[in-house]
């Protein structure tokens, strides 16, 4: 289902109910190949951790924990789990190092990856649902994975995702989880894909943001581990968690709900707050589709 996806603008429902209590769910582990630099990241989780006043629970190894909770203001709710020094050590993935050392053997793109980039991807869908538990299933309405780096430029977010942008996104769509996708891949690729071809290697899906109410929080979780197992037992390659995700998006589509920046029916300008095309980098996109009203204006006015 791709929602209402340029409706920016569009006010919120009158609704008395309290506002859904949310959660985000990241972590940060060292990497042999990193693609960015220790400083960016350090910058990165000051725009995160600093700004951002949502309740979040934070997987650090305990060798980085300090570096992480330096960057969280002392007045804002975070929990932090050292409880794993490595990803490799989560329950799905514990006991895999081989068979991903193996993956890295037939990774089109093995040059820019390693077998333990693999694991902190594929380790994301644990991590939600562990956090979320450990949080308390029963204190928050939503819960998302957020990258800890993917906060990278100047930005006016602090309550975010906006609770009443959430709840106008899901009021019809409980059952779903919500994904950002990058682009469409072709009809080529995604047409004539069947489960037996295993993961969809498309620029499809975006792994950096997802999640939705509990209950699908761990229905995913338990889909991706299973498809996941089952295509490594087949010998093909699960290291890139986008490929793995595409698949699922094409065996349950009616699970699934997407935000797209380039959608080609959308009006870039008009009567709408802005051009589409201006709100930032095209990869990060869901962050202000899913601000508050204000904070969406307040970027505008910045850029």
């Amino acid at each position: 289902i791709i929602d209402d996806l340029y409706a920016v603008d569009v006010p919120s429902h009158e609704d008395d109910r309290p506002l859904p209590r949310i959660l985000l769910v990241t972590a940060l582990y060292p990497l042999q190949k990193s693609k960015h630099s220790k400083e960016e990241y350090a910058e990165w989780l000051k725009m995160f951790l600093g700004q951002v006043t949502t309740d979040i629970y934070f997987f650090v190894p305990p060798e980085l924990e300090e570096v992480v909770r330096e960057a969280r203001p002392e007045h804002l709710h975070m929990t932090l789990n050292t409880t794993f020094a490595s990803p490799f050590d989560i329950p799905p993935l514990r006991g895999k190092e081989e068979q991903y050392i193996a993956l890295h053997e037939i990774d089109r793109e093995r040059k820019k990856h390693a077998p333990d980039l693999y694991a902190v991807w594929n380790a994301k869908p644990y991590f939600l649902d562990e956090g979320l538990t450990n949080a308390g299933r029963d204190v928050y309405d939503y819960a998302f994975w957020n990258d800890a780096g993917s906060f990278r430029g100047a930005h006016n977010y602090t309550l975010w995702p906006d609770p009443q942008r959430v709840r106008d996104v899901w009021q019809a769509h409980e059952d779903r989880i919500l994904f950002p996708i990058y682009t469409f891949p072709s009809w080529w690729s995604a047409g004539s894909w069947t489960e037996d071809k295993g993961p969809l290697d498309a620029e499809f899906s975006e792994g950096s943001f997802f999640g939705g109410p509990p209950d699908v929080v761990s229905w995913w979780q338990r889909v991706f581990y299973a498809y996941h197992d089952y295509y490594l037992a087949a010998g093909m390659f699960v290291g890139k968690d986008q490929t793995l995700i595409n698949s699922l998006f094409l065996l349950f589509p009616q699970r699934i709900m997407v935000v797209w920046l380039h959608d080609d029916g959308v009006p870039h300008a008009g009567h709408r707050l802005m051009p589409l095309y201006r709100c930032g980098a095209d990869w990060f996109y869901y962050q202000f589709w899913l601000a508050s009203d204000a904070a969406r204006a307040a970027m505008i006015e910045t850029w």
